[in-house]
């Protein structure tokens, strides 16, 4: 038997994935058995169990595979510790030494997403999430987008987008290849462009390693061309509206005219224009580095043909919401921002699952169960 095979009542516990790659049906709780996120479970013993006499009743790693299976499920808190059989509750490790099941009830598990981790708690994983799938992942290409989080025609609180035609939230992603590494969320007619430079945070704090960074016409904006390229070292790849110019400001005449007009603090027209622009951004000429940056896009043939691969979004984006419930009906205001998040780290916990697993055919999970 292998080491990580797991015995329990004499049923044998397979460490090998594809041991179940060729059944019909096979639980969720199966495919999260091949799960490891023990690093990220003993940073919320660390952080958000501040007494060091607690004694846990139940594994962290269980807790957080068990609101997944919630989410994924998309049942209540009750009715998902109802819905395990014995053989799902071995796979998440739900027993004690003696070999019984323990179970957590229904309010357990409530008090340790909404009050253990919270926000901040959800915000955190999220981020160790990020960060463990830009390791897995070879690709180079980040994208963000926008996407409804659809409400109630009769909330109260939602915003009434007459673009989407309904009242919705709204969850900003922000994927590398097809695999999703931060979102936020805010209000339903809020702006795109504002949200950008909160991913780029992100994305800088993950130590993401990236060529290029696309987004829709929704983020044009100077500033978000120049943050792109000096925060993350990648190349902006913003839509710009059809009757775009070049601007003249951002020409390499006027960049060095403004070098040279700062030479007093270090400007140098004879550095290199990667130095140059550099320069500028960091003494308040952020938009004419844009202006530069976008007229090189501008004046790309090649731009249309980069932009196209960001068409993956959408497709994404609607997988997502067929995997997990991601629309904040029948969630109170408070807890909209909290529970979106959850369904979000849900199924980059199941995008985990399959990059761990080595498995070929991305975001493919949702045909196993």
């Amino acid at each position: 038997m292998s080491k990580n095979s797991m015995l329990y009542k004499g049923v044998l516990f397979e460490d090998s994935f594809e041991n179940y790659l060729g059944r019909e049906s096979t639980s969720i709780c199966q495919f999260l058995y091949f799960l490891c996120i023990d690093d990220i479970a003993k940073h919320v013993e660390r952080t958000f169990y501040t007494n060091k006499s607690w004694h846990f009743k139940y594994s962290v790693s269980s807790m957080i595979k068990l609101f997944v299976v919630k989410c994924f499920r998309k049942l209540s808190y009750d009715k998902t510790i109802s819905s395990l059989t014995e053989e799902e509750a071995i796979l998440l490790s739900f027993f004690d030494e003696n070999g019984q099941i323990k179970l957590p009830s229904g309010g357990t598990l409530h008090h340790f997403v909404k009050y253990r981790l919270g926000e901040e708690g959800i915000n955190e994983i999220m981020m160790l999430l990020g960060e463990k799938i830009l390791k897995l992942s070879p690709e180079k290409e980040a994208k963000i987008d926008s996407t409804p989080l659809e409400a109630s025609r009769y909330d109260t609180y939602a915003d009434y987008n007459p673009h989407y035609e309904c009242k919705m939230d709204k969850a900003h992603i922000t994927m590398v290849g097809t695999y999703p590494v931060y979102m936020t969320h805010t209000k339903g007619l809020a702006g795109d462009s504002p949200e950008l430079i909160n991913h780029i945070k992100a994305l800088k704090k993950m130590n993401a390693d990236l060529d290029l960074y696309s987004a829709d016409g929704g983020y044009d904006s100077f500033c978000n061309h120049s943050d792109i390229w000096y925060h993350l070292d990648a190349k902006p790849i913003i839509s710009y509206a059809s009757n775009a110019v070049i601007k003249q400001e951002g020409e390499e005449e006027r960049i060095n005219h403004w070098v040279n007009k700062k030479w007093r603090i270090g400007g140098d027209v004879h550095a290199p224009m990667e130095s140059k622009l550099k320069f500028l951004y960091e003494n308040e000429r952020k938009e004419q580095v844009g202006m530069y940056l976008r007229n090189q896009n501008i004046r790309n043939e090649s731009f249309d043909d980069q932009y196209k691969k960001r068409a993956e979004c959408e497709k994404i984006h609607g997988h997502i919401k067929g995997t997990v419930k991601f629309d904040i009906r029948r969630l109170r205001n408070e807890g909209k921002k909290l529970y979106s998040l959850l369904s979000f780290i849900a199924y980059q916990l199941l995008v985990l699952t399959e990059m761990q697993n080595k498995i070929g055919n991305k975001n493919s999970f949702g045909k196993y169960f």
